[in-house]
């Protein structure tokens, strides 16, 4: 059994992002899987503001204490982080990148190299062009070591989200 955050960076919480996390969950959920997700856009999430408390080692996670608090918790407890976003202008919404930007409070206290993870990527749109968020992803997984469970692009591939969640074990 896994534990499974899943950061949902759309506005529609019951748009075609939604759709896919359902799929997911429902998937996850049929092998014992216990899920956690976060609608992003009905937290009250600040950008990082560079301050650097946490790489110094003033705060213990983030300076800004806001909803991200749970996020922590959460992102602490989880095996497993998904990451699911509609394509905003060939990347990830503004909402998503905000949370992952501030998890960065978390690498000094957590550690670099000693806090792998699995992930997922789930996006949405009638595009082809999945360039972008497909080299941030890459990038991110490979910084920090962690290990792709799969990815989920497009519209309407509930059935596909759904399987892959039903993957983990």
């Amino acid at each position: 059994m896994k534990k499974i955050m899943i950061l949902n960076g759309s506005a529609r919480t019951n748009g075609k992002t939604s759709a896919l996390t359902r799929a997911f969950i429902e998937g996850a959920e049929q092998n014992g899987n216990e899920v956690r997700e976060f609608f992003l856009t009905k937290m009250n999430i600040r950008e990082c503001t560079g301050c650097d408390a946490c790489v110094l080692g003033k705060v213990a996670t983030c300076a800004q204490k806001d909803d991200m608090e749970s996020i922590y918790e959460a992102y602490e407890w989880a095996d497993v982080v998904v990451f699911a976003s509609p394509l905003y202008w060939w990347h990830i919404t503004g909402l998503l990148k905000m949370a992952v930007d501030r998890l960065y409070s978390t690498i000094n206290r957590l550690g670099h190299d000693g806090f792998c993870r699995d992930s997922v990527l789930l996006m949405t749109a009638n595009s082809l062009d999945w360039d972008q968020p497909l080299a941030w992803y890459s990038g991110f997984i490979n910084v920090l070591k962690w290990n792709n469970l799969g990815i989920v692009l497009g519209t309407g591939k509930t059935k596909e989200a759904q399987l892959l969640g039903a993957s983990i074990i």
